[in-house]
């Protein structure tokens, strides 16, 4: 667990340390006082990217060059394994560090494994494929951290054979990155799809939170896949397409353009569920996210962001997902109304002006 949370340099937090509780940590307070930056400085720290941007270079304070987040691993009351992420803003390269040790990447990540949902999930999820594969490739980076080199190994393929094609090579040219495209790209749609359909298993566990879970069917849809081409390779779908791909000037199916499908009676609900609906659909998709990553990581729970906890969930859902989600993992959640979450004895650290004071009356456990 993350026993507590310093910030420097991160957008407009004061330099502090933070105690978090081992179960549920809420973050209250007025809008623009730096609750999303403070979950966004945590989701830094373990993964070394932020929810928020592309690029974590965004999220450097003005006038700063360097920003840094550190955190202590470990029970509160024993001796804690301090990590931190530093970034500059020229390169944005990433310092990693363990204890007294510098670390590569491959090294750090999956130290504290961690999952987020957002209040902007609800429009960026239900309406794009592209945010639907970024939801999906986080969680399955947390339960299997190598996943990462695997989407970058895909991703550079992509990118090389996308200029090719750009700049109308000859098909001898593009032959051959065929060949790393299809095969960087079967591993990352087998890890997702494993993922997907883990997740199937647990997504009805929660009827509080998401009534239609024991009708829901999860699938990883595959670009270019159309009926009766169920499971063919990927470079046998490139070879069809490949005059289409000439003509714009792009890669048009593999890992890059698929697709996640979450259906409940008939209806997709995802594209035509209620804000209710799609709200309680992800909720629920995070926590069996968060019992996959269990499995895989020796049982280690994972640290469940949640920023504006309560956007499109009435009162008894929202309270049922704090209680299951601090079931699964580790939870930091964000809200400006309060008054919600009175009920479940929660640490409440009140954000003022960029800093973070824990609420009279309550201390970390």
């Amino acid at each position: 667990m993350l026993a507590y949370l310093e910030a420097e340099g991160v957008r407009n937090l004061r330099p502090a340390r933070t105690p978090l509780d081992p179960t549920l940590t809420v973050v209250a307070g007025r809008n623009a006082q730096g609750k999303t930056s403070f979950l966004e400085a945590a989701y830094i720290l373990a993964t070394t990217r932020s929810f928020r941007a592309r690029d974590a270079r965004e999220a450097i304070a003005n006038g700063v060059d360097l920003a840094r987040v550190k955190g202590g691993l470990g029970n509160a009351g024993e001796d804690l394994l301090e990590i931190a992420c530093a970034w500059g803003r020229e390169r944005g390269e990433r310092l990693l560090s363990v204890g007294q040790f510098e670390r590569k990447i491959q090294d750090y990540l999956g130290l504290l494994p961690a999952l987020v949902l957002t209040g902007e999930s609800l429009r960026t999820i239900a309406g794009s494929p592209a945010e639907r594969r970024r939801f999906v490739d986080r969680a399955v980076a947390a339960a299997d951290p190598a996943y990462v080199g695997a989407l970058g190994g895909y991703r550079r393929a992509l990118a090389q054979r996308n200029r090719l094609l750009r700049e109308g090579r000859p098909d001898r040219e593009i032959a051959p990155w065929d060949e790393v495209l299809s095969g960087t790209g079967t591993v990352v749609a087998e890890r997702r799809r494993r993922q997907v359909e883990a997740w199937q298993e647990d997504v009805g566990g929660w009827p509080e939170l998401f009534p239609e879970g024991g009708t829901a069917r999860l699938a990883y849809l595959e670009s270019g896949s159309g009926k009766g081409r169920e499971g063919e390779k990927i470079i046998d779908r490139l070879a069809r397409v490949r005059d289409r791909e000439r003509r714009y000037g792009m890669t048009l199916v593999g890992p890059h353009r698929d697709d996640l499908g979450v259906e409940a009676e008939g209806q997709d609900l995802l594209r035509q569920g209620s804000s209710g609906q799609v709200r309680a659909a992800l909720s629920a998709l995070l926590l069996a996210q968060a019992r996959q990553v269990q499995r895989q990581a020796g049982g280690q729970r994972p640290l469940l962001v949640l920023d504006d906890v309560d956007t499109d969930l009435d009162a008894v859902r929202c309270a049922a997902l704090l209680e299951a989600a601090r079931k699964e993992g580790q939870v930091l959640a964000a809200t400006s109304k309060p008054d919600l979450l009175n009920a479940t004895g929660a640490l409440v650290l009140v954000m003022e002006q960029g800093m973070a004071q824990v609420r009279e009356g309550r201390e970390a456990r």
